[in-house]
């Protein structure tokens, strides 16, 4: 009998050994909870999992999470170059290496005799993983420099695509994708449920309710269903701490945050035309605030929620390094991607990172927003 798509995702779990779980550098934390959340569930299964995330920072108000120092920013080496020497006829006297001029030497010497090009043979071991997860991925760009520095690895390793977001690529294996969900952790949460409910520690519920208070900024998107409240309420009865979510994602806005708040607020703009909100950040506001980039996720999604009239927001900042970067966020039915294509962006079509090079912030500023404000009407 054919197995349905939980069954096979159930079975490739079960059979792997180790597993790569990642998520992109630039999710609002739905990707890095459920990623954590199914981390939790294969070491239940004695499984070994790797969580990474490209130059992954945990943000300091998500620190209450379980495990979430566990995350790595990079991979570990995926495999091993073998030198392999045929010592039937001549025994190992002795082994030793140097390296000079960034060239490895090995010295291998026999007891007696020699050893001859014909006794040595190298090769690679197999890669360290055997099981990809990816969580929240629209694609395996989105992964940043662990996928364009590995792609060998992607290419020939088995791969679990797990997200809900409508421009998934469906680059999997297998597609655990449901466009009708909240968020990956949700997705996750559905699956688990049908599949395995015994495996849904108070431990997973936590980070499983937390990405999706994340991701709909407590309960307040415009993607919240009746189904999306209903799964939250089934996490808490199996011991998600609610109130400790939200008392550290929604109550405790460090000052620093709340200063760099006030900055944004008094350089803010808007179209009101097109729904259109945009504002810039210096050096020097970052400085007064005494905040770091961190903290800017948290001014736009201050901004989504309550800025109903809001359709597109746009934060450009001049960056530690004295580059322009920028964060785009969209409503659902936008694409930011494609807003800013010119750019680069990275991310999924609702939210995206971007750098502009060459130009200062207000150069910067003129050229994003007149590239969006010619780009909206054929986004919507």
């Amino acid at each position: 009998m054919a197995y349905n798509l939980n069954q096979q995702v159930w079975e490739a779990l079960n059979r792997a050994r180790q597993i790569l779980v990642i998520f992109p550098k630039e999710n609002e934390g739905d990707g890095a909870t459920a990623a954590l959340a199914l981390a939790e569930i294969l070491k239940k299964m004695n499984k070994q999992a790797d969580v990474v995330c490209a130059d992954f920072i945990a943000p300091h108000k998500w620190l209450f999470l379980p495990s979430i120092k566990n995350i790595k920013s990079q991979l570990s080496p995926l495999q091993k170059f073998v030198i392999k020497v045929d010592l039937k006829k001549n025994k190992l006297a002795s082994l030793s290496y140097d390296v000079k001029d960034n060239n490895l030497y090995i010295y291998i010497s026999p007891k007696e005799g020699v050893i001859n090009r014909s006794d040595v043979h190298t090769a690679s071991s197999d890669f360290k993983f055997d099981l990809v997860v990816t969580v929240d991925a629209p694609d395996l760009a989105s992964l940043g420099r662990i996928y364009e520095n590995n792609t060998e690895l992607f290419s020939k390793t088995p791969i679990i695509n797990i997200d809900h977001n409508p421009a998934n690529e469906h680059f999997g294996k297998i597609n655990l994708v449901d466009i009708s969900a909240s968020s990956a952790a949700e997705v996750l949460f559905e699956f688990l449920n049908q599949i395995a409910p015994e495996q849904i520690t108070a431990e997973v519920a936590t980070l499983l309710l937390a990405g999706m208070i994340i991701k709909t900024k407590n309960f307040r998107a415009a993607n919240v269903s009746s189904r999306t409240l209903s799964n939250a309420g089934k996490l808490v009865d199996l011991g998600a701490k609610r109130e400790e979510i939200v008392q550290h994602l929604y109550r405790q806005r460090s000052l620093a945050a709340l200063k760099l708040w006030g900055e944004a607020l008094v350089n803010l703009k808007n179209d009101s035309k097109t729904g259109l909100i945009w504002l810039s950040l210096k050096r020097d506001d970052f400085r007064r605030a005494n905040a770091t980039e961190s903290d800017l996720p948290e001014i736009i999604d201050e901004l989504l929620a309550n800025s109903p009239e809001a359709k597109t927001i746009v934060l450009l900042y001049e960056t530690a390094e004295g580059s322009v970067a920028g964060l785009v966020a969209t409503e659902k039915h936008l694409d930011a991607k494609t807003l800013v294509q010119p750019f680069a962006p990275i991310g999924n079509r609702l939210r995206v990172k971007i750098n502009i090079v060459g130009k200062d912030l207000a150069a910067a500023e003129q050229a994003v927003i007149e590239t969006i404000k010619n780009r909206l009407p054929a986004c919507r």
